[in-house]
């Protein structure tokens, strides 16, 4: 759970090769966990084993990224709208804490903080809609973008960043799905354009480590 964490919030970053050892000393856990670890995140394309036996955190192509982007697209949105409809108003409550303290990390331009507070909002969000089929699968596509994204934004900061998710919470509060859904989807897309902006992708090549 705390490597899923990590690459989620971008305290590994792409191109950084980790070693089964170093980890386990990182996180305090003993080899047989962390390389179990490793093997499931590997299955889902959040790291790369290296011919040394240590690990990997790939490198963002642009292609990859629009790929993910169309898929969290697609799914976030499908999981914001069903989290409308079922969410209770302790959840928004919370969802309205959690957004508050997201955006008081906006005038400091503090990144790492930023990005915990979104991803706390979005995975609150989508545990609302109780959904077993769809939720990993997201989580998954967080595993692969998230250091890339922590990347972008300790370069480009935060203040650039917009707040779709008070249109989100309006949305909620209403049980409006489909202007949940709709939020979200502009949510995704608006930090996209940052990032597709910028040029700090690599080509197909020079995605894997050397």
């Amino acid at each position: 759970v705390a490597m899923r964490q990590a690459l989620i919030v971008g305290d590994l970053v792409p191109g950084q090769v980790v070693s089964i050892r170093t980890l386990a000393e990182k996180f305090g856990t003993s080899l047989i966990p962390v390389r179990d670890a490793l093997k499931r995140l590997v299955a889902e394309r959040a790291l790369e084993m290296l011919p040394n036996r240590t690990f990997c955190v790939p490198r963002m192509t642009r292609d990859r990224f629009q790929e993910l982007l169309q898929v969290r697209l697609s799914l976030e949105t499908m999981l914001a709208q069903r989290a409308a409809e079922r969410i209770q108003p302790k959840t928004i409550r919370e969802l309205e804490q959690v957004n508050d303290e997201m955006q008081n990390a906006v005038p400091a331009d503090e990144v790492r903080s930023y990005l915990i507070a979104n991803q706390r909002f979005h995975f609150t969000l989508y545990a609302a809609a109780d959904s077993s089929a769809i939720f990993p699968i997201v989580e998954s596509l967080w595993l692969q973008v998230g250091p890339f994204l922590n990347g972008v934004f300790t370069t480009a900061g935060t203040r650039s960043a917009r707040d779709n998710h008070t249109q989100v919470l309006k949305a909620l509060r209403r049980r409006d799905a489909v202007a949940a859904g709709e939020a979200i989807r502009h949510d995704l897309a608006d930090a996209a354009d940052v990032i597709l902006a910028r040029h700090e992708f690599v080509v197909k090549e020079e995605s894997k480590a050397a």
